[in-house]
């Protein structure tokens, strides 16, 4: 590390790490990653990149970087139980008009990584010891491979399941279960599909399959789950092939081959609100802070947008990290309560509990003029308000 810069050490190189550190660097800090898994994480859901997001990609220079590796997702055939086709959602339509594209996260992640020099991203590392004590302007930390650092700013980019949150937040009851589980992963299928994205939803049970080219494809599973927690990763893939086996025929043939998928992920869908988001000198940054869950479909947005805002802050404010991470949460809050909020909401429409609600809610679909629904989507969103006007300095 370069010891005239003020120094940052972000623990996690996912999306927002990854962003956190050029933005840091982009600041005149000098901004180091360790990620425990030993290279960028492949595999992940299929994410639209807009708005705020979209728009601090391009102010990284990187979106011909993100089009070369997007997909362009033309249009959504939404099935209901019995594989009969309910509602086509162009996605045009659904963007309104703004400019929006869908990419993997793994691949998100993967141009983030290739835009920070070699050097900048340690990865089979963890930390291992951290001592940030109140009133310091230090953070002490230790690596696992012994190595001690002192930093200016300690940035937990963790996850969902983040150790730094667990370090410092310990006890808070912060993790909000929305009682659903989901597993997402690319496969081999050579099938063609009715469209570049197809859907089936059943009472308490979503599945979607991707085309990401001739014979690729991506998956992804949502269901009902009331004892959503901690639960072991064979009991997940048992509950994926019992809902896989009474849904359409597309499903089955794509679920049965889904465990040999390097890209498996498999988790529960749960939101973590925290009451702060800093602590001194430690700051938790994107999912480890404000998981929004997929339902949103604005986390890595909203990530990749909160690395900009805290670079922001910190030349803003002189490097003064007391006052930058304040201005950061003030500016960011407001957006991410609100959607949350709206993800509370909209997860029993996506995914109906029970038979009756499933009923009324696809007679609802069907009944409604399309531009009713468009304008539904779009509220769902951006949980109802402008992000970029709400993000604005």
């Amino acid at each position: 590390m370069d010891s005239k810069k003020p120094k940052a050490l972000i623990v996690g190189a996912g999306i927002a790490g990854l962003a956190a550190a050029w933005w840091l660097r982009k600041a005149g800090w000098d901004a180091a990653v360790v990620e425990r898994s030993p290279a960028v994480r492949d595999g992940g859901y299929m994410m639209s990149l807009s708005g705020p997001g979209l728009e601090t990609i391009k102010r990284m220079g990187l979106f011909d970087k993100v089009s070369e590796v997007a997909h362009r997702l033309r249009e959504n055939i939404m099935h209901d139980q019995r594989g009969h086709e309910m509602l086509r959602l162009q996605y045009e339509d659904f963007h309104g008009g703004t400019e929006g594209t869908a990419i993997c996260r793994g691949d998100l992640a993967r141009v983030l990584r290739e835009a920070l020099p070699d050097d900048a991203v340690r990865y089979g590392e963890t930390v291992t010891e951290i001592t940030a004590d109140d009133g310091e302007d230090k953070v002490h930390a230790t690596l696992s491979s012994g190595e001690k650092l002192t930093v200016d700013l300690l940035i937990g980019a963790d996850g969902i399941r983040s150790s730094i949150r667990d370090r410092f937040w310990k006890g808070e009851d912060c993790l909000e279960q929305l009682g659903y589980s989901y597993a997402a992963y690319d496969i081999a299928f050579a099938k063609k599909l009715q469209a570049d994205c197809v859907s089936f939803n059943c009472p308490g049970y979503l599945a979607t399959v991707y085309s990401l080219g001739e014979d690729q494809k991506a998956a992804l599973h949502i269901w009902r789950n009331p004892q959503a927690g901690p639960q072991d990763r064979e009991n997940k893939m048992e509950a994926v092939h019992k809902i896989g086996a009474n849904g359409p025929a597309l499903v089955t043939e794509v679920v049965a081959p889904f465990e040999t998928a390097s890209s498996l992920v498999i988790d529960d869908l749960t939101m973590v609100t925290l009451k702060r988001w800093s602590k001194g000198r430690v700051l938790l940054l994107g999912d480890s802070a404000h998981c929004l869950t997929l339902i949103s479909g604005q986390g890595a947005c909203m990530a990749v947008a909160s690395a900009e805002i805290l670079a922001s802050e910190l030349m803003k404010t002189n490097n003064d990290v007391a006052k930058a991470l304040a201005n950061h949460e003030k500016r960011l809050r407001p957006v991410i309560q609100s959607l949350q909020a709206h993800t509370r909401k909209i997860a029993p429409v996506y995914i109906p509990a029970g038979a009756l609600k499933y009923h009324l809610r696809n007679l609802f679909l069907r009944a409604m003029p399309y531009s009713w629904i468009v304008s539904w989507y779009k509220k769902s969103a951006t949980g109802e308000i402008d992000l970029t006007q709400a993000l604005k300095d």
